[in-house]
């Protein structure tokens, strides 16, 4: 009797460990499900803030410095940039540059390079162009490859445009 007593003891315990472990392994598996959809929704949320941020950024940039004949399109290195003149000889420039956003401020004429800007935000691309007449055309591509457009309308040129 003893000996069965001790059998059955011993495959209770081994059932019982062996439910814990499955118990352990489900309990661990839910754990790493619910990791990994957390990280992904916050990654897509952080990518799609970089986008608003940089478009925002841009938008209010320009809007600042919407005068008369102070807001176009240039290039600095040969890199398309947007340059607003901020009066007494100085520019303002926003451009994209070695997968960041860059701005750099600057005497008009002095030698500068694209490299000499301050880093904004990291992003994969840029593209500048006139819209008709009187806007802006931006498409940032942030880093996870989202597209987001952005038209700014400059208001100084309405009144030229009228005018003609």
């Amino acid at each position: 009797m003893i000996k069965g007593r001790i059998r059955k003891h011993n495959i209770d315990i081994m059932f019982l460990m062996v439910l814990f472990l499955v118990f352990t392994f489900s309990a661990v598996s839910v754990l790493l499900m619910a990791v990994n959809s957390y990280r992904s929704v916050v990654y897509a949320n952080e990518a799609n803030a970089n986008a608003r941020t940089a478009s925002a950024y841009i938008r209010e940039v320009v809007r600042q410095h919407d005068k008369s004949g102070m807001v176009n399109i240039d290039s600095l290195d040969g890199i398309p940039c947007i340059r607003m003149s901020e009066g007494s000889g100085y520019s303002l420039y926003i451009y994209e540059y070695q997968g960041n956003l860059m701005e750099l401020e600057s005497k008009d004429g002095a030698g500068i390079t694209a490299d000499f800007g301050n880093k904004i935000l990291e992003i994969n691309g840029m593209d500048i162009s006139e819209g008709d007449g009187n806007t802006i055309n931006i498409e940032i591509e942030d880093v996870s490859g989202t597209k987001q457009s952005v038209v700014i309308g400059l208001k100084s040129l309405e009144g030229e445009l009228n005018e003609e």
